[in-house]
């Protein structure tokens, strides 16, 4: 049997070894994401790593818009991540077209998870080295975050991290949710994710080295917050210190 053929067989305890060099790739990223859930609304953060300084800081970004109300941020291979990106919105786009609504988060997750299970299936083809977590504002079922990984689980989560420093993070997102159950208002929603973040890469931030996501339920429209108003939150923040 060639190489090629070998390469998704079933190690003897059940493993497929090119799916852990995936997740492994994404954790070796150097990026940490988080997403949190609060009472009506939902938030996206990320570090802005600009590799050079003669490139223009708005081109890079980890955050992307699916839908009007749909929003995704990425961790892992940017060169993947873009090309998921442009199929997640072809498919929300369809959906539209098809059934004359936006198509809610846990559809568009759900058939992500099914896309990205199939590249664990056959020997020529490697899994994507991407972490995607899909949040919105559902009509019906209110703020929603998924996270799908390489091997196409789609689970729901109230608050999640993923990248580099995910299992501190995932710490930290426990202890403040224990606090009050996740019943934060929309402004609160955004202080705890950002002062995570912070607390995992152990950094003060400047509004121009951290990118936000944000929709609630009154403006479902999932945009990103600009410096300014991340310069009012770090300034809160900073005040409650």
């Amino acid at each position: 049997m060639s190489m090629d053929k070998m390469m998704k067989v079933f190690s003897p305890d059940g493993r497929i070894y090119q799916m852990e060099y995936a997740f492994k790739a994404i954790q070796q990223a150097g990026m940490t994401s988080i997403a949190l859930r609060g009472k009506d609304s939902v938030v996206v953060c990320c570090q802005r790593k600009v590799p050079d300084k003669l490139i223009v800081p708005e081109s890079v970004t980890n955050i992307f818009n699916i839908s009007d109300s749909c929003g995704a941020i990425v961790v892992g291979n940017m060169n993947d991540a873009r090309y998921i990106i442009t199929w997640l919105r072809q498919q929300a786009a369809e959906h539209k077209y098809k059934f004359s609504y936006e198509a809610p988060i846990h559809v568009i997750a759900k058939r992500l998870g099914g896309y990205l299970q199939k590249y664990s299936q056959y020997a020529g083809i490697r899994p994507f080295c991407v972490n995607i977590t899909l949040v919105g504002c559902d009509e019906e079922f209110g703020p929603q975050c998924f996270r799908i990984d390489p091997s196409g689980q789609a689970i729901g989560f109230k608050a999640v991290s993923t990248g580099s420093k995910e299992q501190e993070a995932m710490s930290h997102l426990e202890k403040q949710f224990k606090k009050n159950e996740g019943d934060w208002d929309n402004r609160a929603t955004v202080e705890t994710a950002i002062s995570v973040l912070q607390s995992v890469t152990s950094s003060d931030f400047k509004a121009n080295e951290i990118e936000v996501g944000y929709c609630n339920v009154e403006q479902p429209r999932f945009r990103k917050l600009t410096e300014s108003e991340i310069e009012n939150v770090l300034n809160d923040l900073a005040d409650k210190q």
